[in-house]
């Protein structure tokens, strides 16, 4: 997850992914914007990469529940999602 400093969605959202990874047995971490090269910044927060290896296999933006969901059941057998 690349968060910004300030931003309410992301604060609002962390826990909800956090669990949902748990639940998934997947690895979870964050990235502060401000530390990241602008020009390789998202425009968009909170952004979210999901990876295999070294392999990004989708990214997207926003806290949009349906999203999510989508992504993770593209590429994660057995998704659960978050009670």
């Amino acid at each position: 997850m690349i968060k910004k400093h300030g931003c309410g969605p992301c604060k609002m959202y962390e826990p909800t992914i956090k669990e949902i990874a748990k639940i998934n047995d997947l690895e979870f971490r964050t990235v502060q914007a401000e530390d990241m090269p602008e020009d390789i910044r998202p425009k968009y927060f909170p952004y979210f990469y999901l990876r295999q290896g070294n392999e990004v296999l989708e990214g997207w933006a926003g806290t949009n529940e349906r999203k999510l969901n989508s992504v993770l059941k593209r590429h994660i057998p057995n998704y659960n999602k978050s009670n």
